[in-house]
């Protein structure tokens, strides 16, 4: 989020500042400064810096949260689920279904799909509350989709896996889309994408030990 936030102010002002001018010569703001009587260059240029600027200021918190659960899945998380596993798991088998190589894919593909889903409803952002709920929902679609391989990778066979994504999967949505909200109180951005990492973990793990003793 932090890295976000730089971003932003460094290069998202130029970028916003850039394209606002070609929207202030577009169709679309013609036809809402005629409907408005609005067609002086100064109007046209203000309306259309802040269009770009209220848009960039939405866009900051999911790309932020994409590029913090990168961060995470790959630097953190592997520590996280080593002090876990000492602390609460020390007698789970690890049967390693999952690899580095797919792993690294299904990573690549999840972020693919989140980012592309972002910018392909960007219009769909100016009705009321779809910039939040949206964002929210495709968090929780990342966070499954990295967390829970992840998490599963080693501890999981790839038939174990597959079973608990499929017999938990409202769960893991739902537990998604709350980490997804919680990310917008103010300063809880700082610790989310870590917390979501550690929720998966324990929830993941919790489930294959069940799974197991069931099967017994």
């Amino acid at each position: 989020m932090i890295i976000g936030l730089v971003l932003f102010f460094t290069l998202g002002t130029w970028s916003i500042a850039q394209v606002s001018g070609g929207l202030e010569q577009s169709w679309f703001m013609q036809y809402i400064l005629q409907k408005w009587s609005l067609m002086n260059h100064e109007t046209a240029a203000s309306i259309s810096y802040f269009i770009f600027f209220l848009f960039a200021i939405l866009l900051i918190i999911p790309l932020s949260y994409l590029l913090s659960v990168l961060l995470v899945s790959q630097l953190l998380l592997p520590s996280i689920l080593k002090i876990i596993e000492k602390k609460d798991f020390p007698e789970l088998e690890k049967k390693k279904g999952g690899s580095l190589s797919y792993g690294f894919w299904n990573t690549l593909k999840a972020s693919g799909v989140y980012l592309i889903s972002l910018v392909v409803t960007l219009p769909l952002w100016l009705f009321p509350g779809f910039a939040v709920v949206w964002p929210v929902l495709l968090s929780s679609y990342l966070n499954k989709t990295v967390f829970v391989y992840d998490v599963l990778e080693d501890f999981a066979s790839e038939e174990e896996r597959k079973y608990l994504e499929k017999e938990h999967g409202r769960s893991l949505y739902v537990l998604g889309i709350i980490l997804g909200f919680i990310n917008y109180i103010p300063l809880t951005f700082i610790v989310v994408p870590t917390f979501s990492g550690l929720a998966y973990s324990y929830f993941c793990l919790n489930a294959l030990k069940d799974l197991r003793k069931n099967k017994l």
